[in-house]
């Protein structure tokens, strides 16, 4: 007669049980329940963008149109915004605490790809990001705000400012080209990671302070969104975040 396994040894088969079939639920969805449920949130996004510019242009009020938000100096610009892939990578990391050990490489495997991709568009693409180099093909320039002469471009020896933060540390700003909108393409690209992370945790019914705080900051990044398709850019650069996003849905 064999031996009952120990409590111990049952509960770790439980957990591995568990963590087993999240990742089934995340590789396979055998319901069109998830499905649904993830085109509805990868529909949220541009649907967003269109209830913001929507707004922006019926508002019968031109004090609607400056608010706190629309002031780039807002604190949860200058705090969150322009350090989403930090704030991003901090909800991850705990997220990620809560995973068993044979189930965090394939989850960092995932965050180091989602990484990999939001540095090519907006920091380094062997030299200027994706979203500079489109900028610059569409015709755009730095524009310096002072008219100093060749000098603060860059001419006299030879360079041309070819990235945002070049042109923006010379006291310049980007004219003429086509500006792919770096915050809709983070916060989207941000909260599109977060939520393929979340939703097999949900699907399985778990919930939770460390689900609470994912959708914390999902809530924080939709907002940002919202404002930013209120008051600031193009309508074409705004939609544009699609061709920096590429072909990505929440799994």
């Amino acid at each position: 007669m064999e031996p009952l396994p120990s409590r111990s040894a049952s509960n770790g088969f439980a957990r591995h049980k568990e963590d087993t079939e999240l990742e089934t639920l995340r590789i396979h969805p055998n319901s069109t329940t998830l499905s649904t449920v993830e085109c509805i949130i990868a529909g949220i996004y541009p649907a967003t963008l269109v209830l913001a510019s929507t707004f922006y242009l019926l508002s019968p009020s031109p004090a609607t149109k400056e608010s706190y938000f629309s002031q780039k100096s807002n604190l949860f610009n200058v705090i969150f915004v322009k350090y989403g892939w930090f704030w991003t990578t901090l909800v991850f990391l705990i997220h990620l605490s809560r995973l068993r050990i044979s189930s965090k490489p394939k989850a960092a495997l995932r965050w180091c790809l989602a990484t990999a991709w939001w540095i090519l568009v907006t920091q380094w693409f062997l030299g200027p990001p994706l979203m500079d180099r489109a900028f610059l093909v569409t015709g755009g320039t730095c524009e310096m705000l002072d008219a100093a002469g060749p000098d603060a471009m860059g001419m006299s020896t030879g360079k041309l400012l070819i990235t945002s933060a070049a042109c923006k540390l010379q006291g310049g700003r980007w004219r003429g080209g086509h500006d792919l909108s770096g915050h809709v393409f983070l916060l989207t690209h941000a909260s599109l990671f977060l939520w393929s992370e979340l939703l097999p945790f949900l699907k399985a019914g778990i919930w939770g302070w460390v689900s609470s705080a994912v959708v914390a900051i999902l809530g924080m990044w939709w907002w940002m969104l919202l404002m930013t398709g209120i008051y600031f850019h193009t309508w074409t650069e705004k939609v544009s975040y699609w061709a920096g996003l590429g072909v990505r849905k929440a799994r």
